[in-house]
């Protein structure tokens, strides 16, 4: 992995997908746990439905605790908690949220209860809290604004960076893993499946692009990186997913540009060739992916 130079600098230290929560039976979700070596490990839920959309979980194992990155549906916890377990029994000692949708911050009340700081970057705060029905121990009790800050327990040093410009959402935060050589991206990056840019939560495609040129830049042919959704990828298959975003982009503001409305372009199947790799079909946020590109052009 390549030195953050952004960090040199940075001090230290229950929203959407609705749809895939009313409709989910969450008994037929599977965990896997992928081995990224130095203590780092994935958890990827996978579910048959295939509007489920869960996020990948990132576990950082140091010598007194955990750090874990995402905490999925709230209804997933105990399954969660039950591969977290089996990798160490160690206390969670922390929960970085990469941004503020459920899929990602479901199980941050149940972490806190039993014991996890919740950190995110501010913008999640106030997006969680100007969100109904969230519970109070949900909430972000430490964040952070700016460029980037980090977080660290003995044996274990996650390096946060919040996107210069906002990508899936504005309260994104990518998460450096450099002793490990790992990243986890967040909903920034998927593998496979259209991503979602909420651009509702100021998230962009020209946003969404920029993070993936920030990972690639400071990954090289060993780092792995753990998508907001999906796969363990390499760094040849970031720049795979950097080039449909490109594409998918230039396309749409192609046609936007001729005076195309949304409704015409959803029409005009202008990704066809990138559908059959990159569309899941009767996934809400990889169905509407023309659109929010659409919308999130600047």
């Amino acid at each position: 992995m390549r030195k953050l130079a952004l960090l040199a600098a940075a001090g230290a230290l229950a929203l959407g997908p609705a749809a895939a929560q009313q409709t989910m039976d969450y008994a037929k979700t599977t965990e896997q746990t992928v081995d990224l070596g130095h203590g780092l490990y994935a958890i990827i839920a996978t579910n048959p439905d295939p509007s489920s959309g869960i996020g990948d979980t990132t576990v950082a194992v140091g010598t007194n605790g955990l750090i874990v990155v995402d905490s999925q549906f709230d209804q997933l916890h105990a399954m969660l908690k039950a591969k977290i377990a089996a990798i160490s029994p160690l206390p969670v000692k922390y929960v970085i949220n990469t941004h503020a949708h459920g899929d990602h911050s479901g199980g941050n009340a149940a972490f806190a209860r039993e014991g996890a700081i919740i950190f995110a970057h501010a913008n999640v705060l106030k997006a969680m809290a100007a969100a109904r029905n969230t519970p109070k121990q949900a909430l972000p009790v430490q964040t952070y604004s700016g460029p980037g800050t980090e977080v660290s327990i003995p044996g274990q040093k996650a390096e946060l960076v919040h996107p210069d410009m906002p990508a899936h959402t504005d309260g994104d935060t990518i998460v450096f893993w450099p002793a490990a050589d790992v990243i986890s991206s967040g909903d920034t990056m998927h593998y496979p499946g259209y991503p979602n840019i909420d651009t509702a939560s100021g998230g962009s495609i020209d946003g969404m692009i920029a993070a993936a040129d920030f990972i690639i830049a400071h990954a090289d042919a060993k780092t792995k990186i753990v998508p907001g959704h999906g796969e363990v990828i390499d760094r040849a298959k970031a720049m795979r997913y950097r080039a449909m975003l490109k594409i998918a982009r230039d396309r749409v503001a192609a046609a936007k540009a001729k005076g195309m409305s949304e409704d015409q372009v959803e029409k005009a199947n202008l990704l066809a060739d990138l559908d059959k790799f990159w569309k899941i079909p009767g996934n809400g946020a990889s169905e509407r992916f023309p659109i929010n590109v659409y919308r999130g052009l600047k």
